[in-house]
């Protein structure tokens, strides 16, 4: 049953084997959870549990087969039955995910997710978001492309960018890695021109603050057809507080 799959996720000795695991291990012990509808929401409501570390290895993992997670989600007859609401989740969110899962079952990772985010640092949201935009192995095709194609995808994108927007306008001090900042400002650019050059999808909530990150690193005018193109995009999608 579904209850005891989540009473072995959220055992003592796999919870605390997460950290121990390398991210390809991670990978292919989570990899069978996140592929079935049941299993994302399981996951979901084990992130709060687990510790920053951990947590950030489930991210890590989610984040790795992100192309093959995007192409297999759909929804099965389970998805449309009502779940619990992620720990710490609002209602809001939570009523927005449950409403997005009608036609996708991965939204139901991102409240959780979006937790996992908020307490990244510089330096690992950094390590994230270069595993988000590098290339595919044997692909010229990149995560980040296939992510401005997918509902979740780009929303765990923009929920990563957010939190680096906030990073930055924060006053409590980073202590960021050598090469960070280079490696941020790099990012940015990459992945405005990805979303400059493709038809963008609505995201399951637009971050209120996403467009003021481009503000500090483009030009006006390249500002400007990015905000039309996310706003052609989240046309009744709701801003949230960043």
């Amino acid at each position: 049953s579904e209850q005891t799959n989540l009473r072995v996720l959220m055992s003592p000795s796999l919870s605390s084997g997460l950290l121990s695991f390398s991210l390809s291990e991670l990978s292919e012990e989570f990899l069978p959870y996140l592929l079935v509808a049941k299993g994302k929401r399981l996951v979901s409501r084990l992130l709060p549990y687990l510790s920053h570390d951990s947590a950030l290895q489930v991210l890590r993992a989610v984040t790795t087969h992100l192309p093959v997670l995007m192409a297999r989600d759909s929804t099965g007859p389970d998805e449309v039955r009502a779940h619990s609401r992620p720990v710490g989740c609002s209602r809001s969110v939570g009523a927005l995910v449950r409403t997005n899962l009608l036609s996708q079952s991965l939204p139901v990772l991102y409240p959780s997710l979006c937790q996992v985010i908020g307490g990244l640092s510089f330096t690992q949201l950094i390590r994230v978001l270069k595993e988000f935009t590098a290339a595919l192995p044997d692909s010229k095709e990149t995560r980040l492309y296939l992510a401005c194609k997918n509902k979740f995808g780009i929303s765990l994108l923009y929920a990563l960018l957010s939190q680096g927007e906030r990073l930055l306008s924060s006053d409590t001090p980073m202590e960021p890695s050598i090469g960070d900042f280079e490696s941020w400002t790099d990012i940015v650019f990459q992945v405005a021109r990805q979303l400059s050059q493709c038809s963008l999808v609505e995201p399951l909530l637009l971050p209120s603050n996403l467009l003021s990150l481009f503000c500090r690193y483009l030009d006006k005018q390249t500002v400007h057809q990015l905000e039309e193109s996310v706003e052609r995009s989240t046309a009744g999608c709701p801003a949230i507080p960043s």
